[in-house]
């Protein structure tokens, strides 16, 4: 079990929160808030901190940092944008569930951090016993950081999205990962606009695979050229 991280920040959530729950609920605000900070406490105060402390292209130089807090909260707003546009053009989806996979879709990297790209494909057979190891501490690292919530539903659906997402088969996982390589794009761009060449390599990679994504999905739905 991971220790919580101590964090104020409960008794605000639980506080502006609670009011509104309790609008058609039958559990007693004592229980709602007690339910409310226990969540704050364990699991959000766990995830939040270790997230903003994983520190993103851990061995390029770069000029500012990027941690996996930050980069799923772009991931989602990219996600919302792409969802709702796909949806527009008639490739159908939940932009909800979009969302709810991108929030958390690096969480996972509490306890391995953010390896880098080239440690999981460019070594051979040693990447690929790499990528197989990650999976299974990725695997039980998210179930113990789930376990930390009380509620066996929540829990259960949090799961699941998990899995879809590293599944990646539903329209809704693949729309996250687009949105991935977007972010990497314009964070790359930004720091190569601020002099750092660095990164061109991993802005190409991610433009590449972004592309290739697409086009698949478009072909997919049968969206004419």
């Amino acid at each position: 079990m991971f220790t919580a991280v101590s964090n104020p920040f409960y008794k605000f959530i639980s506080g502006i929160l609670v009011g509104v729950l309790m609008v058609g609920n039958k559990k007693s605000q004592s229980t709602v808030k007690k339910d409310l900070n226990h969540l704050a406490k364990n699991f959000l105060s766990y995830s939040i901190a270790r997230s903003s402390a994983i520190r993103r292209y851990n061995t390029a130089k770069v000029i500012i940092d990027q941690n996996d807090l930050e980069h799923m909260g772009s991931v989602t707003l990219i996600t919302m944008l792409f969802s709702d546009y796909l949806n527009k053009i008639g490739i159908k989806n939940d932009a909800e569930k979009a969302m709810r996979i991108a929030i958390t879709h690096d969480l996972d990297e509490a306890v391995s951090g953010d390896v880098p790209h080239d440690a999981k494909y460019l070594l051979g057979k040693d990447s690929k016993k790499l990528r197989d190891a990650l999976a299974q501490l990725s695997e039980g690292t998210i179930k113990t950081m789930y376990s930390m919530i009380e509620h066996p539903d929540m829990k259960a659906r949090y799961l699941d999205l998990f899995k879809e997402q590293k599944a990646r088969q539903t329209i809704e996982s693949k729309i996250v990962k687009l949105a991935d390589y977007i972010d990497v794009i314009i964070y790359c761009e930004n720091e190569m606009r601020m002099g750092n060449k660095d990164l061109i390599a991993d802005r190409e990679n991610a433009e590449t695979r972004f592309n290739e994504m697409l086009n698949k999905i478009l072909d997919d739905y049968r969206v004419p050229l």
